[in-house]
């Protein structure tokens, strides 16, 4: 069930770049000469360092990242309408509708649920070739 949602949250790039991987030490363990070895190790050498980009890029996002402002407008938006509003009762901001209320759900939801799901990933692709 994870790496399907894993698999739909990253249009399979994970999958793709766990079956190169696969594939190449498999090629590995099946070379016939130095030749075909060498290649292998090449290419799983590439993978690898996809992984560990991937694995970067989703664990260090830079403040001024799509994701990290949207993040950031979306908390804006929550602040003011549940804690200034709501908590401290200092002002009244009119319904934004039910396209701002869904857009900023799904940013708060996607924010967290994404960053959860590659760290996940990030371990279970860690876990998965430290044992070899």
């Amino acid at each position: 069930m994870l790496k399907t949602i894993l698999g739909w949250l990253t249009g399979g790039a994970i999958q793709q770049l766990v079956d190169g991987l696969l594939a190449a030490q498999q090629a590995k363990l099946a070379a016939a000469n130095d030749k075909d070895r060498l290649e292998a190790e090449q290419q799983i050498a590439y993978f690898e360092g996809q992984i560990a980009l991937a694995r970067e890029a989703a664990q260090s996002d830079r403040w001024y990242s799509p994701r990290s402002l949207m993040a950031y407008c979306a908390t804006i938006v929550v602040a003011k309408l549940l804690i200034w509003d709501t908590v401290l009762g200092l002002g009244s901001t009119p319904d934004p509708g039910s396209i701002v209320n869904g857009i900023v759900l799904t940013i708060v939801g996607f924010h967290f649920g994404a960053k959860a799901l590659t760290d996940i990933g990030g371990r279970l692709i860690t876990a998965a070739f430290s044992r070899r």
